[in-house]
């Protein structure tokens, strides 16, 4: 069964009081703020057309992600989704290895605040029969942290035969492991109470009559020499060399969650905010510069958003529908010279020649919605920044209906295009210009609406 936040607070109390009173209890807290950190989810657009949710181990605050390699083979285009820090694209990979069946991932990270990776346990300390937790982002329910126990530890051939240990190299070490793991899984952690990493998530058996699987990790002793590589391996490789296929994929993990259709009723509710921003690049260096200088003003992030009693890092990412900027009903996008953001600010067109100490504001790339069953629910949250009027500790009570979408302090949402504009010679003792377009899209309901419609999955289990 998943832990409970309530009866976890409980044990955890209670562990404390036995073995070491609040020292110990503040260092679970801590181990457990690390992995929680450190779990990402991993969204795949295969070549084939079809999307995957997956799990990700982040183990740099440089933006390297472990996952399972059948789970991104064939990919189009990655992006690593962060309930605290954001969304990011992949846009490099460090490492490929069909033997141990793992990838790791260079993400383009922006800022990364206060970020503190799990650390790597030994594994060799397990044993038949060993309460672990797992923590992914489980494509079928709430929670990213359960309970599991390992069942045996071995080669694939020492192994309960499935369709994973079949395929599988036999000169590497797995923990076979009976717990709540679904198709979301594959990527996530294997943790020890203290909530050191002992596996990376790979692969799962068809589910019994409880709902448990038989899930296979490779065990953590590998990951040393993963984690320190430093080659890059082109992203094409994903397409050339990799033969998966979402066939593959529902071989070793079960049914990938399917996206609905755009024209599905909402059955959920959804509270939406601003994603965090990250760094831009573009070929021109002053224009670039201009954008930076005004995402770094930007301070908001959601690391102290609680849903319903449980923070944010509590609830799967599969719950998240993610909302960029560029799809949008208009079918504006990014170009050599144009970013598109999202801003909360009233609608207006101009043409701006400023230099680079503009205070004009850049809120998010992304917008981030939350599907919640209909109704009474209760949010608490910190504003930081991203409205100075209102900053502070926030408190609400919703009875959201059905398709009903919730802001959090975003009024007047727009969408903006910055346009770059020719930039002429700087005259005698003045700095390097920077003049562009700023064109905002009033975002209103329907267009919020449209944009949440095309990015919802089904996350509940088809029979």
């Amino acid at each position: 069964m998943p832990f409970r936040a309530g009866v976890r607070c409980v044990l955890i109390g209670a562990l404390a009081a036995v073995l070491g009173g609040p020292a110990l209890a503040q260092g679970l807290h801590a181990g457990r703020d690390r992995a929680l950190d450190s779990v990402v989810q991993v969204v795949v657009h295969t070549r084939f057309g079809t999307v995957r949710r997956c799990s990700g181990y982040m183990y740099s605050a440089n933006g390297y992600v472990v996952t399972a390699f059948h789970a991104v083979s064939d990919a189009e285009k990655i992006t690593i989704v962060h309930a605290s820090h954001g969304v990011f694209d992949v846009g490099r990979i460090r490492r490929l290895d069909r033997r141990t069946d793992v990838a790791v991932l260079g993400a383009d990270l922006g800022k990364i605040l206060q970020f503190s990776a799990c650390r790597v346990g030994d594994p060799r300390l397990l044993v038949p029969g060993t309460d672990v937790r797992i923590m992914h982002h489980a494509a079928y329910r709430d929670q990213v942290e359960a309970a599991a126990v390992v069942v045996r530890i071995g080669y694939p051939r020492q192994l309960t035969p499935s369709a994973f240990t079949a395929d599988y190299a036999s000169e590497y070490l797995l923990l076979e492991l009976r717990g709540l793991f679904d198709s979301g899984s594959a990527g996530g952690l294997v943790l020890s109470k203290d909530y050191e990493v002992l596996g990376i998530i790979l692969g799962c058996s068809d589910p019994g009559p409880d709902g448990t699987r038989t899930g296979y990790a490779l065990a953590a002793s590998y990951l040393p020499p993963l984690l320190k590589t430093t080659a890059e391996v082109p992203m094409d490789r994903l397409r050339t060399e990799a033969t998966s296929d979402t066939g593959y994929f529902d071989k070793f993990m079960g049914p990938a969650a399917k996206p609905l259709d755009f024209q599905a009723p909402m059955a959920e509710g959804y509270v939406a905010w601003f994603a965090p921003i990250q760094s831009a690049r573009y070929a021109d260096a002053e224009f670039t510069t201009e954008i930076n200088d005004k995402i770094d003003k930007d301070w908001f992030y959601t690391s102290d958003l609680v849903v319903d009693g449980r923070g944010i890092r509590d609830w799967s990412l599969s719950r998240l529908v993610v909302v960029p900027a560029t799809a949008n009903p208009w079918g504006f996008t990014d170009g050599p010279e144009q970013y598109m953001h999202f801003d909360a600010d009233s609608v207006f067109a101009k043409r701006i020649y400023k230099d680079r100490s503009t205070e004009e504001r850049i809120m998010t790339r992304h917008i981030l919605a939350l599907a919640l069953p209909p109704g009474k629910h209760t949010l608490q949250y910190v504003n930081r920044g991203a409205n100075y009027k209102t900053s502070g500790v926030k408190r609400l009570r919703l009875d959201l209906a059905s398709a009903e979408i919730h802001l959090l302090d975003i009024v007047g949402l727009s969408l903006v295009s910055m346009t770059l504009l020719p930039n002429p010679p700087p005259g005698v003792g003045e700095g390097e210009p920077v003049h562009y377009d700023l064109e905002r899209h009033p975002y209103q309901e329907r267009e919020l609406n449209w944009s949440i419609r095309q990015g919802r999955f089904i996350t509940s289990p088809q029979p």
